[in-house]
């Protein structure tokens, strides 16, 4: 079976015999006089072969040189029309013009082909020498119709008188047929004549091609090339349907052929002889420059593949589908797809294959045209148009290629299907012409590329134009000129994206930026604020303080007073009193120090059952008063933490606990977890909103005091409990269901070496015991006659002054060194308390002990309280705690004495 490869049109041979020479060249020189003028004046000096140049001025040379005169006049008035046009007008209106002359520029290189193929002969025999490689036969060709399929090789015969010809047509094509068609040509092989001929039929789309060579009326040699015979086989494969001639020197042949279509179809016949030399150059040349479109085409599958996956754009996806189906289509065009699925037989799998194609790239070029142009947002029905344009001709094309309806009232209208998208576009094309956006110039001039392909590919196919090198490939050849200019309008499209992403980038800085300054103008508004409020609060605080440091203190003095038990009844009342605003002062403070930062960690490996044993044996009680069972499962754990900081946030939550438990229990207990060691709370209480469960540990909020009872506290507890797990970078967790109670739970690292239990209390010496002389410094008159009414019940001896200078001045009568100094931090004119002690030890030139009190919680005060390394307390000063750190310092201070005299 024949190879059906493609291979190049013979090349006309008939201009070396000047005796079979068309008499007809001058006439259709005339006919294309007309196109010749138009393209001179348009300024389109398209350049004709000198053969027709010769022959125009040949016809009429005074008529020739004066319209090339007048040609020139009016270009140079076409080239000075522009300047009478302006603004946009202008713009669109000459690429109008360019694009009008695109049209005939095409149309002229046509008849240019059509031209070129008139070269023909009109004797009965073409003689085959040695001087050609390559003959033309079809303006040899006789040719007869059999509508009937039923005629022989031996009826034909019979029938040479009803052969019509030789077809004096330029256009070696025969239209849409649906008959069998008998060609006959007569050739003389001369004496000299090589005799290496082969027969060449350069169309693919042929279904049954039956040849005979017949001498003297005698059937010398048959071959066929088809779907069920195939006794041609050459030693060389070509594209197209080629055929090994037998022919000996000096005799005369009749070559007949029989053609026949299953289904109507175009029925082109440039049949050619041609010698196996050029026959397998012209086919390398020809596959050479097919091969290289079918590379283009290729390379802008690949790049089309690869912007589709990585962009993920509608329009990328459009464009490689039509890229895809434009190579398909041409390599079953051009016998790719025939030669290597399904070489020796017809192309009707291949012309299956192309229509589909043709459908595809048809469609494609809608949809993308319909994203380019957004129609969807400016002219919805011309968009939904095109989508139905696109389902009638998916429709269409399937009832074609499926044979259920006739090729051929519709083919026509379905070749045109690439030019709809322009026509139905003008509108639109004309007004985004006119505002200079070359996305849609190239997106429409790609679209007119490819319609005029098509266009040109329907009149071959019904026979309007000539089977030659010009029209063969102008089809695809538009397909890649689409493809070229659709990658334009993508890079254009991916240019615009990226400005603009890059315009919205800036843009979203540059508002990062503001937003970031108003921010930090904000933040430190902010922080402003919070320092005033701190101020105030410090300043309220010192000045609450001092009142309730002096009620203290005379609390304490008059325990010692001998009175009644409504009395004793009375003084326990007011403890209590001045115990809660302690708590309340207390809560302040922690949280001034640690937002200060001066709450330092002193890590320590120590047993957590001697800190949660304190705790909750300390609030055991209250909890019995409420009728609570409060409950500690023992635990040997160790762990490595701030033993006071632990113990802060304890006794915080189990507090807690105690303060918002109605009823049932209160179970306080460790749990192992892998290398820590979990502290959980549980209560049986009123639970807290899983809304409120973050805002519980903010300053001052309290989930079940809406009355604003201060005996519940301040609602600093938690806020306290969350610092401080952050201090200790422990993992604080919060359970809690309403109506059922809640878990807090916070994790400690575990060490497991074994140590001294902590916290032991030290056994204070009696009131009896005291002694000494203590001077108190503090410029309110009420602390100092409390503290000297307490210190005097205590046993020592009291000074007490309102400034350093006052405080040398009382000293000066006694001989004895003092053995403490108490002293206020904030004194009146300025004073401070670290440089009061500091001027006392320098005049007695003696470390002498020494203590601050003081009301002051700012942050710069505490962090300078901090650094002076003295002993603070902080009122109100609880009247055990201030006796607990008196005896400390005095019995440190006479333990230091005793080692010094020793």
């Amino acid at each position: 079976m024949a190879q059906s490869y493609r291979t190049a049109l013979g090349r006309p041979g008939t201009f070396d015999q000047p005796t079979h020479r068309v008499v007809s060249l001058p006439r259709a020189l005339i006919h294309c006089e007309s196109f010749w003028r138009l393209f001179q004046s348009a300024g389109y000096a398209v350049r004709l072969s000198q053969k027709a140049q010769d022959a125009l001025l040949q016809i009429n040379p005074d008529r020739e040189r004066r319209h090339m005169k007048m040609s020139a006049i009016t270009w140079a008035k076409l080239r000075s029309l522009p300047r009478y046009v302006s603004g946009d007008f202008r713009t669109w209106r000459l690429r109008l013009i360019h694009s009008g002359a695109a049209f005939l520029l095409v149309g002229f290189a046509i008849f240019c082909g059509a031209l070129s193929s008139a070269d023909a002969q009109t004797s009965k025999a073409v003689v085959v020498d040695h001087s050609r490689d390559t003959i033309d036969l079809w303006n040899s060709v006789a040719l007869l119709s059999d509508p009937t399929h039923s005629l022989t090789i031996d009826d034909v015969l019979a029938k040479q008188d009803q052969f019509r010809g030789p077809l004096r047509t330029p256009h070696a094509n025969l239209g849409q047929r649906s008959d069998t068609v008998w060609l006959r040509a007569d050739i003389a092989v001369s004496e000299d004549a090589p005799l290496d001929w082969w027969l060449s039929i350069d169309f693919i789309y042929l279904d049954e091609i039956d040849l005979y060579v017949v001498e003297k009326g005698r059937v010398v040699q048959s071959m066929s090339v088809g779907e069920e015979e195939a006794s041609a086989k050459p030693a060389f494969a070509f594209h197209q349907p080629v055929f090994q001639l037998a022919l000996e020197s000096g005799r005369q042949y009749e070559l007949v052929i029989r053609i026949r279509k299953y289904s109507p179809n175009a029925m082109l016949t440039p049949i050619s002889l041609i010698r196996t030399g050029s026959l397998i150059e012209d086919e390398a040349s020809t596959q050479f420059w097919r091969a290289i479109m079918l590379g283009v085409g290729g390379c802008f599958v690949a790049y089309a593949l690869f912007t589709a996956a990585l962009k993920r754009d509608p329009l990328c996806l459009w464009f490689a589908l039509f890229a895809i189906c434009s190579t398909v289509y041409a390599s079953a065009y051009y016998g790719f797809l025939h030669a290597h699925l399904w070489p020796g037989s017809s192309g009707r799998y291949a012309d299956i294959i192309a229509r589909y194609c043709m459908l595809l790239r048809s469609i494609s070029c809608f949809l993308f045209v319909d994203l380019v142009l957004d129609l969807r947002k400016r002219s919805p029905r011309t968009s939904w148009l095109l989508k139905s344009l696109t389902v009638f001709f998916t429709v269409l094309t399937s009832l074609l290629v499926t044979g259920l309806i006739s090729r051929s009232p519709v083919a026509l209208a379905f070749s045109l299907i690439g030019t709809l998208p322009l026509l139905l576009l003008v509108p639109f094309v004309l007004r985004r012409a006119a505002e200079g956006d070359p996305l849609w110039d190239r997106a429409v001039a790609g679209v007119t590329c490819y319609a005029i392909g098509m266009i040109v590919g329907a009149g071959l196919h019904y026979g309007l134009f000539p089977w030659n090198r010009w029209t063969e490939s102008i089809e695809h050849l538009g397909a890649l000129l689409n493809m070229t200019a659709w990658l334009v309008v993508i890079s254009i499209r991916t240019h615009r994206r990226q400005r603009a992403a890059e315009v919205t980038a800036v843009r979203e800085r540059q508002a990062v930026a503001r937003l970031a300054v108003d921010l930090k103008r904000q933040k430190e508004i902010a922080e402003e604020a919070s320092r005033a409020k701190s101020r105030f609060l410090a300043a309220a605080s010192h000045d609450l303080r001092q009142p309730v440091h002096a009620m203290s203190l005379f609390i304490g003095a008059l325990r010692n007073v001998p009175m009644n038990d409504e009395g004793q009844h009375l003084i326990r009342q007011i403890e209590m009193s001045a115990d809660a605003i302690d708590r309340l002062f207390a809560a302040l403070l922690d949280i001034s120090k640690l937002d200060a930062g001066v709450v330092k960690i002193c890590r320590q490996a120590f047993p957590i059952d001697t800190v949660l044993a304190r705790v909750c044996d300390d609030y055991s009680t209250e909890a019995a008063a409420k009728g609570l069972t409060l409950s500690y499962v023992r635990s040997r754990a160790i762990v490595d933490s701030d033993p006071a900081l632990v113990e802060r946030i304890a006794r915080n939550l189990i507090s807690n606990a105690v303060r918002y438990t109605d009823a049932g229990r209160i179970v306080v207990g460790c749990r192992r977890r892998g290398s820590s060691v979990a502290i959980q709370v549980w209560d049986t209480g009123r639970g807290i909103p899983l809304d409120q469960q973050e805002l519980v540990f903010q300053e001052y909020y309290q989930v079940h005091n809406p009355e604003s009872d201060r005996a519940k506290g301040l609602g600093l507890g938690l806020a306290i409990v969350r610092r401080v797990s952050d201090l200790l970078e422990c993992d604080l967790r919060l359970r809690s269901t309403p109506g059922q109670g809640s878990c807090f739970e916070i994790a400690l690292p575990r060490v497991s070496e074994a140590v001294t239990p902590v916290g032991e209390s030290v056994d204070e010496p009696s009131a009896t015991s005291a002694s000494g002389l203590v001077v108190v410094i503090d410029d309110e008159k009420a602390i100092r006659t409390g503290m000297s009414a307490l210190l005097s019940n205590w046993g020592y001896e009291v000074l007490t002054a309102g400034s350093a200078d006052e405080a040398i001045q009382l000293l000066a009568g006694h001989t004895a060194i003092p053995d403490l100094l108490i002293c206020d931090l904030r004194l009146r004119d300025g004073e401070n308390g670290i440089e009061v002690i500091e001027r006392l030890r320098t005049e007695y030139n003696s470390s002498i002990p020494a203590m601050l009190i003081t009301g002051d919680t700012a942050a710069d005060r505490l962090v300078e309280v901090q650094a002076s390394e003295l002993l603070v307390l902080h009122k109100p000063v609880p009247n055990s705690k201030l006796r607990a750190a008196t005896v400390h310092l005095m019995t440190a201070a006479a333990l230091s004495r005793e080692a010094n005299t020793e």
